[in-house]
């Protein structure tokens, strides 16, 4: 009688064990939640300040350094000015930083609150465009360094980066800010 009992007793526990080697129940993962939905994504801009940083014409002369044939004092010169750069724009980028929490924490909290929305979208162009600004200027001194066929060759590097940042700003800034003619 022992054997069969066995044996019956086998026939249950195995499929129960396997169900729970396979992960037999569900858990939080496979589970479909709305916690990534699209329509949970924050309104407002979507702008780190990092991104803004990658953005450096210093940033580019270095990454090109190989196709503009930089030398060793060109090189450590610019690295330099890379990090007088980005100390410069360090309040900045933290200007930004608390700008767009505030654009999307008002367009989150209230549609109807289009005067502050406008100030902070304000504020947050002109912080950029003193960033933008602070670029050029690192740009043209850049460019002072170099050589006739190394500033032909940045200056084409440096305008098609200019035209990549403005459609990049476009897109980052045009996307949810503007709502209700911010």
């Amino acid at each position: 009688m022992h054997p069969r009992l066995l044996i019956v007793a086998s026939l249950i526990a195995v499929p129960v064990a396997a169900g729970a080697q396979r992960g037999g129940s569900r858990t939080q993962s496979d589970r479909h939640t709305d916690l990534f939905e699209k329509t949970t994504a924050p309104k407002g801009p979507l702008l780190r300040s990092r991104e803004i940083e990658d953005q450096s014409p210093l940033k580019v002369l270095l990454d090109k350094r190989r196709d503009l044939k930089l030398t060793d004092a060109q090189l450590s010169q610019l690295e330099a000015s890379k990090g007088k750069l980005a100390e410069k724009n360090a309040p900045l980028l933290k200007m930004v930083d608390s700008l767009v929490r505030d654009l999307r924490s008002v367009q989150a909290a209230s549609e109807g609150d289009q005067a502050h929305l406008r100030m902070v979208y304000v504020g947050l162009t002109n912080v950029l465009g003193e960033v933008r600004s602070n670029y050029d200027a690192a740009a043209k001194d850049a460019l002072a360094t170099l050589d006739a066929d190394q500033q032909a060759k940045a200056a084409e590097l440096l305008d098609k980066q200019k035209e990549d940042v403005e459609n990049f700003m476009k897109e980052r800034l045009g996307g949810g800010q503007r709502s209700g003619g911010a």
